[in-house]
């Protein structure tokens, strides 16, 4: 169902994915750009944007850089942001690495959307590939981790979504790692 709603809105994911008002769309465009920034200071070295959508964090890696996405629509709206990324589609877990194959995997709102076991397994698959990971996910609007399944509708097609948005604490503690950016939409956790 998830492979199927992510396909469905690909065209239009860039244009509707938590918009809202002026302010909020500024806000979301200021801290891309602002992790875009960390992320760009970050060694070069063989990375991979894990469920990379259409880009938004894989144009700001730099070095040997693979984007992994079980959208091909998704993947090609990558190809045009980020013509030097070398895409591969595939569902995962498990990772389609070698063990110790890569330097860092990022990932950008992925993360919030995995149930335990699924979050489980990608943890164990991005230690096993990865020296680090990296997590941009949602912040939840108050100081309350969330955790519920949305009604999304695309063209009249309503799917199901579970979503979980983090506090800058609840996502450090449960990736046992460092808060790296603390935004009013988005946080970024190094592990």
């Amino acid at each position: 169902m998830r492979e199927q709603y992510y396909r469905h809105r690909a065209p239009v994911y860039d244009e509707t994915s938590y918009r809202g008002d002026e302010v909020v769309n500024a806000g979301l465009d200021r801290e891309t750009a602002e992790i875009g920034k960390l992320l760009n200071t970050l060694p070069e070295g063989r990375a991979a944007d894990v469920a990379c959508g259409t880009g938004v964090w894989t144009q700001f890696l730099r070095g040997d850089i693979v984007a992994l996405d079980q959208s091909a629509e998704m993947l090609e709206l990558t190809r045009a942001r980020v013509p030097r990324a070398r895409l591969v589609r595939a569902l995962f877990p498990p990772l389609p690495f070698a063990t110790g194959g890569l330097d860092r995997i990022v990932t950008g709102n992925f993360y919030g959307l995995l149930r335990p076991p699924e979050r489980a397994v990608f943890l164990a698959e991005a230690r096993r590939t990865a020296r680090e990971l990296i997590v941009i996910d949602l912040r939840s609007d108050g100081d309350l981790h969330e955790e519920q399944t949305e009604l999304r509708t695309v063209d009249g097609t309503t799917y199901p979504i579970f979503r979980r948005r983090f506090t800058p604490e609840s996502l450090s503690m449960e990736l046992d790692g460092e808060l790296m950016y603390r935004g009013r939409y988005f946080l970024a956790v190094r592990a």
